[in-house]
């Protein structure tokens, strides 16, 4: 763990009490660039202090301020309690469903306890995946088509071209993920769409294509919800117990 700057951090005990922790991110998908920056994220239990005393804990992040951009040498680091977290990935976040959905080799870390929450992610998947990986994506696309790229923003998408291709990416990338987790009751973080994602990024398409290209995945998304196997909601008693029961056995660490 030290190589993603861990021993920047004055809480002593985060690195031995990270339970799990992965590469996010371009690195998780597969569809890293060679400018891509790399992203970390984690989940721990803290100390019985940070449960039955005065200590609080949310989240460690070694994320800079927003009004700079990322370099492919940044390394951000996000580490996040894990009631947080299944709080989070019970309301169908992406990223903490991410997490619990990346490939086994591309783990950094994991403890008896975090293979525990993993054998047990498919808990988190409900409906509410719609809303959520549907909402990420419809704030992109929005962005998409109101939004004038700068000299360095298309650069950073692709020179000359006529809209953020890099926002289109995500939008496909999330409207698919919907797609497959309503259809199949599963996930795979690295996309098996990746050559499409990159095609996205890479400018294949127009402004008019990606639009057309949106709308029929959107579509496809409304029809996948409606046939969907997954329930409603997450199941609040199981992955009650279940939290419970790792959050005792980390205690005694």
């Amino acid at each position: 763990m030290s190589k993603v700057h861990f021993e920047k951090t004055n809480i002593e005990w985060l690195e031995e009490r990270t339970i799990i922790l992965t590469p996010t991110g371009s690195y998780a998908y597969g569809t890293n660039i060679e400018s891509s920056d790399r992203d970390y994220k984690g989940i721990c239990i803290p100390p019985v202090e940070y449960y039955l005393g005065l200590e609080s804990f949310n989240e460690y992040n070694t994320t800079g301020s927003k009004n700079f951009k990322n370099t492919k040498d940044d390394v951000d680091v996000t580490i996040t309690h894990i009631n947080k977290f299944v709080k989070d990935a019970m309301l169908g976040v992406p990223n903490n469903i991410e997490i619990l959905f990346a490939r086994q080799e591309d783990y950094l870390k994991i403890t008896e306890l975090g293979q525990q929450l993993i054998d047990n992610r498919r808990l988190f998947l409900s409906k509410k995946i719609q809303k959520k990986f549907g909402g990420y994506a419809y704030s992109q696309i929005q962005k998409l088509k109101n939004k004038k790229l700068s000299d360095t923003e298309r650069q950073d998408s692709v020179k000359h071209s006529a809209y953020d291709t890099k926002l289109f990416m995500h939008s496909i990338r999330l409207l698919t993920s919907a797609i497959e987790i309503l259809e199949t009751g599963d996930y795979r973080t690295f996309r098996p769409n990746r050559q499409l994602l990159l095609d996205c990024r890479n400018g294949k398409y127009s402004f008019e294509e990606a639009i057309e290209m949106i709308e029929a995945y959107d579509s496809q998304l409304k029809t996948s919800l409606e046939k969907s196997p997954l329930p409603e909601t997450p199941d609040y008693k199981k992955i009650n117990r279940l939290l419970i029961e790792i959050n005792r056995k980390g205690l005694l660490l």
